[in-house]
Parts: C-alpha cells; structure tokens; sequence
C-alpha cells in the first residue's frame, strides 16, 4: 500500500465532523479558557469603582477658569472622578493681601468658610474673590486602609493693561503639593490639575 493509499484510508476512519469543521478545537479551547477566566475572575467583570487590593487612591484639585467670568471654579475629586471619599473638607479663606508674587503668610488666613461632604465623590466651590485660599483635605478608607489628602493653596488672577489678558498666579503651603505659576488664563492652559498631597492615615485630625 503507498502513501496516497495510507492517507485515504486514514481519511475514511477519522471523518471529520461538521463541529470541528466550523469551530477547530484548539480555537474552541481558547475560548474555553477565556471563559473560565472571566467566570472566575472577579475583578474582570465586578462593576466597582474602588482600588483594588493594596491600592489607595490619589485626591486632586482641578482649578478652572474663563477670562470673560471673575470666578474661579475648583473640583476636589479623585484621579479618574471615581472614588467615593468617606470625608472632604474645603476651606476658604478671602480678604488677604497678596498679589501672587510676593511669599504668602498661611499663619494669618482665616477661613470663613468651609465646604464638608461625606461619602462624596467630589466637592465644588465657586469663588470671585481675588485673591482666594483654599485648605483642602480628603478621607479615603478601602479594606486595604486608609490615608489623609491634603493641600494649601491660594490663587490670584492678575489682569494685565491694556491688553487685558490674565495670568493665574498660585502658591502652595503643602510639602508635596507643587504648582505651575503664572499660568495663561486660556483654553490652552486651564483647567489646570493639581494633585494633593497624601499625608497618611494620621496627617489630618
């Protein structure tokens, strides 16, 4: 018998059926396994927000604002706006002098006003007063742990003449917490985000 013979013969007693024409098995075990991985896999299709296992979040602030409006817009949220904070705090503080060049005195600022939420996602505050400071601290708990954001900041906007254009001028009292000044207030630099600080479990009372 020659190989063309052999090879016939073989063909008869192995017909191949019409599942492993239209799904080849080596394809059908991949997908297989794909499966199992999904199915076994929480974190693949659990519908969660938080940080995985050993992971803390990261607080920012976003500042922004137009140069046809006087006030200044800041959101306090998480990197990706999707972590829920167990406690954010904002304080603000007006009526100071400074022009955003000179160094600040953050002993001297009062804060008049605070901004608290709990369980939330993100804390808005809306100012027009130049200059304004914000204090600014963020509570995140996960069964991982837990940690304290934290940032001083203050932010003037200088109006040049007779051009008219703005420059947003920021400082920061936070080992940690850096900031670009001046910066064009325009569509091509603001908004602006500025993380905060994490300070530990501890660094905030």
């Amino acid at each position: 018998m020659n190989g063309g013979d052999v090879a016939a013969a073989a063909s008869r007693r192995r017909p191949p059926g019409r599942l492993g024409i239209f799904a080849p098995w080596p394809l059908v075990g991949v997908a297989l396994l794909l499966v199992a991985l999904i199915v076994f896999t929480p974190v693949l299709v659990a519908n969660t927000h938080q940080p995985g296992p050993g992971l803390l979040t990261q607080a920012e602030l976003v500042v922004d604002k137009i140069s046809t409006n006087a006030t200044l817009h800041f959101y306090v949220w998480a990197l990706g706006e999707t972590i829920r904070y167990d406690e954010v705090h904002v304080g603000v503080a007006t009526l100071f002098n400074w022009s955003g060049t000179q160094t600040m005195s953050w002993r001297t600022l009062n804060w008049t006003k605070w901004y608290n939420d709990s369980d939330a996602l993100a804390v808005i505050v809306a100012s027009a007063a130049n200059p304004v400071a914000l204090n600014i601290s963020a509570h995140y708990v996960s069964p991982s742990g837990s940690t304290w954001y934290a940032g001083l900041l203050s932010f003037y906007v200088q109006q040049s003449v007779p051009s008219g254009s703005e420059s947003l001028y920021s400082a920061s009292g936070t080992s940690g917490v850096a900031v670009a000044s001046p910066l064009a207030v325009s569509n091509n630099t603001l908004p602006v985000t500025i993380l905060l600080a994490d300070v530990g479990a501890g660094g905030v009372p």
